[in-house]
């Protein structure tokens, strides 16, 4: 399968090191020092499941010069998806699939509006992964899971293949009838627990062992639940305590990326997270305090 990976940062580079090893034709479509470093000596992946390295691996900034895929895995920031939707149009034809893997819940929607609903699934990732130094990715966390679906919840046949292709590389992929609530049942997660981490500048561990923040958490996703039902998401009765859960077994230092880009002083994927959660609770007239402070608070250093 032609693949390309657009926005080949920690992640996508990540999957597409997977992907290539694997035997698919891979193009990792990136910029800056890191496209530099994998045009000059390639991709290496320091990972948890084994380290690995492609010498000569395909990486471009242009993807007019990739031309036509079967898939395009889309990796960006949530704020950059419009700019890389218009960007992925020379990697279209009749038949191509495009899949993101965002945090947020309309990244499917906002693709099909620009490129058509024909091309998009839906999808999210669980994975730690990030870019180290230009060229060299580090992989830390055991789940490297995708879950996709059809929006219509139907099992289509190109569903299949996209799973089958990713599983063949070792990518946990999951096909899904009900890829609205998975979408949920993430984004209630790293949304509520970004916020909270952001607000106070730590990591899990000392947000989940100060009883004051773990409760500011609790509330977080309880927000967040009560939209999901006010929306009708199918969501487990026991959504709430199984992140908890989630949340607890994280190690203590383990940082969400929107803190990592905060303190980094980079933009934030604040409208995509708890920005969102404000503006659907506004419209569906739930209160969604903790989502409103967070959102206040951040708001200044979003970018």
């Amino acid at each position: 399968m032609r693949i390309a990976i657009l926005g080949a940062g920690g992640i996508g580079a990540y999957y597409g090191g997977l992907l290539a090893r694997a035997g698919q034709d891979v193009t990792l479509i990136a910029r800056g020092a890191h496209l530099a470093s994998l045009q000059q000596t390639g991709l290496r992946v320091e990972s948890v499941h084994g380290d690995f390295a492609i010498q000569s691996i395909e990486a471009s900034d242009d993807p007019a010069e990739v031309g036509i895929v079967d898939l395009v895995l889309v990796t960006v920031k949530s704020y950059d998806l419009e700019q890389a939707a218009e960007a992925a149009r020379p990697l279209l034809g009749p038949t191509t699939v495009v899949l993101p893997l965002l945090n947020g819940l309309d990244a499917a929607d906002r693709l099909a509006c620009r490129l058509g609903s024909q091309h998009v699934l839906a999808g999210l990732t669980h994975i730690s992964s990030s870019i180290a130094e230009p060229g060299l990715i580090r992989q830390v966390s055991p789940l490297r899971r995708i879950t996709l679906g059809e929006q219509d919840g139907t099992i289509s046949h190109r569903a299949e293949r996209v799973r089958d292709v990713l599983a063949g590389s070792g990518i946990e992929a999951i096909l899904t009838p009900d890829i609205d609530a998975a979408l949920w049942d993430k984004f209630l997660f790293i949304a509520s627990i970004s916020g909270i981490c952001c607000l106070a500048r730590q990591p899990i561990g000392p947000v989940m062992n100060t009883p004051e923040t773990r409760g500011l958490y609790l509330e977080a996703l309880y927000e967040i639940e009560a939209l999901a039902r006010a929306r009708q998401v199918g969501l487990a009765s026991d959504v709430v305590e199984r992140t908890l859960q989630l949340t607890e077994g994280f190690d203590a230092q383990t940082r969400p990326s929107m803190l990592v880009d905060l303190q980094a002083g980079r933009r934030l994927e604040l409208e995509a997270m708890n920005g969102t959660v404000v503006r659907y609770g506004q419209e569906a007239g739930i209160l969604t305090p903790v989502h409103c402070v967070v959102y206040a608070a951040l708001k200044p250093s979003a970018g």
